[in-house]
């Protein structure tokens, strides 16, 4: 069954640009962004990929021909020296290696993705799932809550330490927004480039865009740019 089409979707492609854009604005230069923009990036990512209904998935249902390929290295456990070997870590992450590039494997579907590897946890591995989820809903991207999995314990204990201090920890965000961005870039340019419309209030004009229409903020600042 075709998905149904209405306002609420032209609503929802609006969003899915916007949303994306800030993703990627966040996610650039981490080192230099403060912990509380980068903090910011985590219900930007749980709004797109883990709600209960995705924001990815309402534009994916009417584009279902546009691919989202998410590249990630996985996280593994450094080579240590003999002398590191039966060292007990609580808590290691991943950095800027987690992005991936056109050589790496594709991981097409997102479950796949929310379930990769991006560290480890009291010797289990940590998923983007676990860490997008405990800084949006426990250390106050979206809620400031109570720690509830065993992840959530373990990075809350840190996070008050690391303030005023360092940002390292919470720059993995960074690196999960741009592995984000890079994978629903194609579905962004689709909704751009050819956006669902109202017939009866927007019409494409000479410029090539639908005057009136959302999209034309976005060929505004393009054709500012040049």
């Amino acid at each position: 069954m075709a998905p149904k089409i209405g306002p609420e979707t032209m609503l929802a492609e609006w969003l899915f640009v916007e949303t994306v854009a800030d993703v990627r604005r966040r996610s650039e230069d981490p080192g230099a962004r403060s912990r509380y923009e980068l903090l910011g990036i985590a219900p930007l990512l749980r709004k797109l990929l883990i709600d209960a209904s995705p924001l990815l998935n309402a534009v994916r249902a009417v584009r279902p021909e546009v691919p989202t390929e998410f590249r990630i290295k996985q996280w593994t456990a450094p080579l240590v020296g003999r002398d590191d070997a039966d060292l007990p870590y609580l808590l290691r992450l991943g950095g800027p290696e987690l992005v991936g590039g056109p050589e790496d494997p594709v991981l097409p579907k997102l479950k796949h993705f929310i379930g990769a590897r991006v560290g480890q946890v009291q010797g289990r591995p940590l998923t983007v799932l676990e860490v997008v989820k405990y800084y949006a809903n426990v250390e106050g991207g979206v809620h400031f809550g109570v720690p509830k999995d065993e992840p959530d314990y373990v990075l809350g204990k840190a996070a008050p330490l690391l303030l005023g201090h360092s940002t390292g920890q919470i720059e993995i965000l960074a690196h999960l927004g741009t592995i984000v961005v890079d994978a629903l870039a194609p579905l962004r340019d689709s909704i751009l480039a050819s956006p669902l419309v109202d017939t009866r209030m927007h019409r494409r004009n000479d410029r090539g865009f639908y005057a009136g229409h959302w999209t034309a903020d976005h060929y505004k600042d393009v054709s500012e740019r040049r």
